[in-house]
C-alpha cells in the first residue's frame, strides 16, 4: 500500500515537473520572438528574396508569386514576378517605398512614375511581400508562440513558430477586400490577396464608379463569404541565436470558402529569406521621374536573384 502511495506521488510530482517546463519552454519561445522582432526592426539596411508557393484543389503552382528586394532606413525597393503557367507568362512590377511615397516601373517605362494618393492597390502589393509589413502583421494578429525541436542542434540557427489569431485574419481580408471596391480602386492593377489567392482575379470587385448601391451589395457578399470561410495560418522564423537576426520567415496559409458555387481549398506558402545585414543599398532616385501617377499596363521583369540558389536550405 504504501509503495502504491509513493508511486502516485512521483507521478504527481513528474506530471507538475514537466508543466512547469513546457511553460518554461513557452516562456522562452516568447522571449526569443520578441528578441528576434526587436532586433529585425532596428536594422537599416538588409536584402531580401522569396517565393510563394499555390496549391488549389487539383491545380498546384511552385512559384505563383517570386520577390526581391532591398531595405535601406525607411525606403524599400521590391520586385514582384508574377507567374500564369495556364497563359505561359509572367508579369512583373517593381515598386519604391520612399520617403513615404510610393513609386512603381512598369513595362516599357524609362523612369519610376508616382502612384496616386488614393490607389491603394500598389500599396497593397507592396505590403504582401516586404518583411517589414510581415513582422507588423504577425505581431497584431499573433495568437501564441510555439517553441520547436532544434534538427540540427550543431549550428546558430533556431526557430519558433508564431499562430495567428483566425477572426484576426479573417477581418484583414475582409478589409483588403473592401478597399478594392468602389471608388477604393483608381488602378487598373489587381493586387494579389495573399490570405486567399483565388479571390485575386475574381470579378467581385468590378463596381462602377458611384454605383453606391451596388457597392453595398458587394461588401454584403464579402462579409458572407467571410462569415462561411475557413482560414489559418502560422509562421515560422528561424533566426541566428547569436545575434537574434531573423535568417528565414514560413508562413503558411489554409483557407476554405465557396466560389462560384464550389468549396474550394487553398493553401499558400510564402518562403521569404533575409541576408546581408548592415549593408548600405542605393536604391533608385525617384525624383528625375515624371509626376503622372502610374496605371498598370504589362509588366517589366527584374533580373534574376541570384541567391534563388540557396532557397532549398531553411534557414540558411
Amino acid at each position: 500500500m504504501t509503495s502504491k502511495k509513493f508511486s502516485v506521488i512521483g507521478m504527481l510530482i513528474l506530471s507538475l515537473a514537466a508543466g512547469c517546463n513546457q511553460s518554461e519552454t513557452k516562456q522562452e519561445a516568447e522571449a526569443a520572438y520578441q528578441s528576434v522582432r526587436s532586433q529585425f526592426l532596428s536594422q537599416e539596411g538588409y536584402s531580401f528574396w522569396g517565393v510563394t508557393k499555390l496549391l488549389s484543389g487539383n491545380s498546384a503552382n511552385g512559384s505563383a508569386v517570386t520577390f526581391n528586394g532591398q531595405v535601406q532606413g525607411e525606403d524599400v525597393f521590391l520586385d514582384v514576378k508574377l507567374s500564369f503557367p495556364e497563359e505561359n507568362r509572367a508579369d512583373t512590377l517593381s515598386l519604391l517605398s520612399k520617403s513615404g511615397r510610393l513609386y512603381a516601373k512598369l513595362d516599357g517605362d524609362q523612369a519610376w512614375q508616382k502612384v496616386d494618393d488614393g490607389d491603394v492597390t500598389m500599396w497593397q502589393e507592396m505590403n504582401n511581400w516586404n518583411p517589414i509589413t510581415s513582422f507588423e502583421q504577425i505581431e497584431e494578429m499573433r495568437s501564441s508562440v510555439v517553441p520547436l525541436r532544434d534538427p540540427n542542434p550543431g549550428d546558430d540557427i533556431k526557430a519558433v513558430r508564431v499562430l495567428l489569431d483566425s477572426g484576426k485574419l479573417k477581418q484583414s481580408l475582409a478589409r483588403q477586400m473592401k478597399s478594392q471596391i468602389g471608388g477604393g480602386v483608381k488602378s487598373l492593377y489587381v493586387p494579389n490577396l495573399k490570405m486567399a489567392m483565388n479571390l485575386s482575379d475574381e470579378e467581385w470587385r468590378e463596381v462602377k464608379q458611384g454605383a453606391r448601391v451596388q457597392a453595398n451589395e458587394t461588401r454584403r457578399e464579402i462579409d458572407n463569404l467571410i462569415d462561411n470561410m475557413e482560414l489559418e495560418a502560422e509562421c515560422t522564423l528561424y533566426y541566428d541565436q547569436v545575434t537574434y537576426l531573423p535568417t528565414r520567415m514560413v508562413m503558411q496559409i489554409r483557407s476554405e470558402y465557396d466560389l462560384d458555387g464550389q468549396r474550394m481549398q487553398e493553401y499558400t506558402e510564402v518562403d521569404t529569406f533575409i541576408r546581408n545585414y548592415g549593408q548600405r543599398y542605393r536604391l533608385p532616385q525617384p525624383s528625375d521621374s515624371p509626376d503622372t501617377p502610374a496605371r498598370s499596363r504589362s509588366l517589366s521583369k527584374p533580373d534574376e536573384n541570384r541567391s534563388d540558389s540557396i532557397i532549398n536550405y531553411p534557414g540558411r
